[in-house]
């Protein structure tokens, strides 16, 4: 008579089965994302033809991304922010946020590019002085969110060194209103620093890929498990053979 499989060998194989399944899951999430960010990157491209004016329309952020927006604004000096654990080529630094008022009063945030500094450098470095009235042009974007950096974590001082760039919980620490996007200053190019254009953080590309070494995880534990049972077996039909004998 054949023995029983153990208890410890069914959770074994009830593990590894379900990992495949995670695994398997994880692998068309990140295709499904990858498909996501072709259809946002096309709408993007269609938004860069078009331009919008003050005020705003009242839609949310990520329908107002891409957009292009051109106006005149008077640079809010005294709350200047400077975004904490940025990098650039290899350099860390800082995003320099500066908000901005129009005529009216309502404030949006300009972003004015990347600060390099030394790094384990941890003074705050020197801006360039803003004019008082400032022409601006550029496209806008929705800062993208963190869970696991997802608090504002402002510093006091004449410039505030900021941990995570939320723009609710800025609204509230300034009780002022804030445009839901942030206005990337491609002109004038004098005033600030190097600025790119990102608006998405992860290509389709690497989200195949990350797809892919999902999908790899799971055909290597399929093989595991293949060659579990196929041992189990072999284990089963040599005791058989001892019990005949």
């Amino acid at each position: 008579m054949s023995q029983p499989v153990r208890p410890a060998i069914w959770a074994a194989l009830i593990a590894t089965v379900l990992a495949i399944g995670v695994l398997v899951k994880l692998g068309f999430w990140q295709l499904d994302r990858a498909e996501e960010k072709r259809h946002l990157m096309a709408q993007l491209a269609q938004r860069a033809e078009q331009t919008l004016h003050w005020p705003l329309p009242d839609w949310p952020g990520e329908q107002l991304a891409g957009y292009r927006l051109a106006g005149t604004v008077e640079p809010v000096t005294e709350r200047t922010l400077l975004l904490d654990n940025q990098t650039l080529d290899g350099q860390v630094g800082y995003r320099w946020l500066q908000p901005a008022r129009f005529d009216g009063g309502a404030w949006i945030l300009l972003d004015l590019g990347f600060v390099p500094v030394a790094r384990g450098d941890r003074t705050l470095p020197t801006l360039p002085t803003l004019p008082e009235r400032l022409s601006v042009s550029g496209r806008l974007y929705r800062p993208g969110h963190n869970p696991l950096n997802a608090h504002l974590l402002p510093e006091a001082g004449s410039v505030t060194r900021i941990q995570a760039l939320e723009l609710a919980q800025l609204s509230d620490h300034w009780q002022q209103p804030v445009a839901p996007v942030v206005w990337l200053a491609e002109q004038p190019e004098l005033v600030g620093f190097a600025r790119s254009w990102q608006p998405i953080n992860l290509s389709p590309e690497k989200h195949q890929g990350y797809a892919l070494q999902w999908f790899g995880l799971a055909v290597a534990l399929v093989i595991i498990l293949l060659r579990m049972i196929q041992i189990g077996r072999l284990q089963r039909s040599a005791q058989a053979d001892r019990l005949e004998t």
